[in-house]
């Protein structure tokens, strides 16, 4: 279903050994595993195709999508097209792979802070990004403003950093 993907993003200085629960756990409303290879771009839209494999420890269940993102002229905004596939889709789309990228592979911890939803990412794969922690929050519009955890080492926004992007992260030096 195509939609307004409205975010913002937020670089961390913490180190490669934390992994969030013991300052997060009383907060934490999910956590998951993530794979996530980007495709070839299609010739009919620019932007962004990827594939995500999505793992719940606690339900051991896995699930699978397919996501295009493009950008807009805002940088908090993006319109995403995203399903959930079979994993045999998922398999059959990974030989569309973009071999300029490699998969990412993160950790995330979702957590609830003044009445609003974080994603924080902990990278381990590629071995260059490893350590590397993202925080997300998803709004309702450009303009809502976002009260920011006072107990997390929060470095710089990085929204308007496309070379931060997940997507750029992903590109093979």
């Amino acid at each position: 279903m195509k939609k307004l993907e409205i975010e913002r993003r937020f670089l961390l200085l913490l180190p490669p050994s934390f992994f969030g629960e013991h300052l997060l756990k009383p907060l934490i409303t999910e956590k998951y595993s993530i794979l996530q290879i980007y495709l070839k771009k299609s010739f009919k839209k620019a932007g962004n195709r990827r594939i995500r494999e999505i793992y719940d420890s606690k339900k051991n269940s896995h699930s699978y999508f397919l996501t295009e993102k493009q950008s807009t002229k805002n940088p908090v905004v993006r319109v995403e097209n995203e399903r959930e596939i079979s994993k045999e889709e998922f398999k059959k789309l990974e030989a569309e792979m973009d071999r300029s990228r490699d998969p990412i592979f993160k950790r995330r911890v979702c957590f609830e802070w003044k009445k609003q939803e974080f994603e924080l990412d902990f990278f381990i794969a590629p071995k260059r990004i490893f350590g590397l922690v993202i925080l997300e929050i998803e709004l309702e519009n450009p303009k809502q403003k976002v009260i920011l955890p006072d107990f997390l080492p929060i470095a710089v926004e990085i929204t308007n950093s496309p070379d931060l992007s997940n997507s750029n992260l992903a590109k093979r030096p």
